[in-house]
């Protein structure tokens, strides 16, 4: 996806959410009786986009000494991404006066990124392989790489009325993520046998931070006033760590796209009893004491007399 067209969408979504802002939304009758703040759980599955496609590369070399181009090695990647569960806690947060988001919600996620990939195709050099007549034939390779992944994500949501109970809703968000405990075979991961001067890439070069803008898209249902289910896709639109062509994260050899899955559930609180602060205090409280203490009634009793001898 090229730089333009993410603008594109970027700004076609901006525009949809502003036409059809106002000051009210789904969510602003429980702001009379709830808090706006509240948390939001969520629970799904996540993965790396692209990551079952095939895809050829080959990667070629000056050669100084004949003035020729040399190939390196040149063949068919196929990738095998894992898919899996993931987990998050957060805020979410309700705005009062919504002009294009009506929530604005903080998350930390937690899961596991795995990916396996193979190379079949024409290795040179010491890994060259020769049929009986001398002719080069496929070599086949696989590395994998695997870590513990943690994410910051916030986001813009607008939500748009289906009926009562129902909506949509789409936003934008800003993500962080880090790597831990990561496991590559590297070296296995690509044909690549060359020392570490021939400028080719080894596994501490591949950086465990990445940040990226998200789009997002889902549905909700209020299950009751203050709680709230939602399904909800997101998936990287724009890498910003690092930035590449393809707007994709590149993991071991491929370009490949986080995505997830997730069902949120949002819990807002009450709020708590305003204090008695007029003539329907409880009639316990001092103020009801002085509305109807001896005095009053006394003076009551005394204009009555008056009005029967007039």
């Amino acid at each position: 996806m090229s730089k333009r067209t993410v603008s594109f969408v970027i700004s076609f979504i901006l525009l949809s959410l502003n036409t059809i802002s106002a000051q009210t939304s789904f969510f602003t009758p429980i702001l009379s009786d709830y808090k706006s703040s509240g948390w939001t759980l969520s629970f799904g599955i996540s993965g790396l986009g692209g990551s079952h496609s095939q895809f050829e590369d080959e990667i070629l070399l000056a050669n100084t000494s004949s003035a020729s181009i040399d190939t390196v090695y040149s063949g068919t990647w196929t990738p095998d991404g894992g898919i899996h569960f993931t987990g998050g806690i957060g805020k979410i947060f309700v705005v009062k006066r919504p002009l294009l988001a009506d929530r604005i919600s903080v998350e930390v996620t937690g899961s596991r990124r795995s990916i396996s990939e193979t190379f079949h195709g024409r290795i040179a050099e010491s890994t060259l392989q020769t049929d009986s007549i001398g002719l080069p034939i496929d070599s086949s390779i696989t590395g994998a790489g695997q870590s513990v992944n943690l994410g910051i994500h916030c986001a813009a949501l607008r939500a748009f009325t289906l009926s009562q109970d129902v909506f949509l809703e789409l936003g934008m968000g800003a993500t962080f993520r880090c790597d831990f405990v990561s496991d590559f075979e590297f070296i296995s991961s690509t044909p690549l046998y060359l020392s570490e001067d021939s400028g080719f890439g080894y596994e501490s070069e591949i950086s465990p931070y990445s940040a990226s803008f998200e789009i997002l898209a889902g549905a909700g249902i209020m299950m009751w006033r203050g709680r709230y289910l939602r399904i909800q896709f997101g998936a990287d639109i724009l890498q910003l760590a690092p930035i590449n062509a393809t707007s994709k994260l590149p993991w071991l050899v491929g370009n490949y796209r986080p995505y997830r899955v997730m069902l949120h559930w949002d819990l807002f609180g009450l709020k708590p009893p305003k204090p008695a602060g007029s003539c329907a205090a409880p009639t316990h409280s001092e103020k009801a004491k002085e509305l109807f203490g001896k005095d009053m009634r006394r003076g009551r009793k005394t204009k009555k007399r008056k009005n029967k001898r007039g």
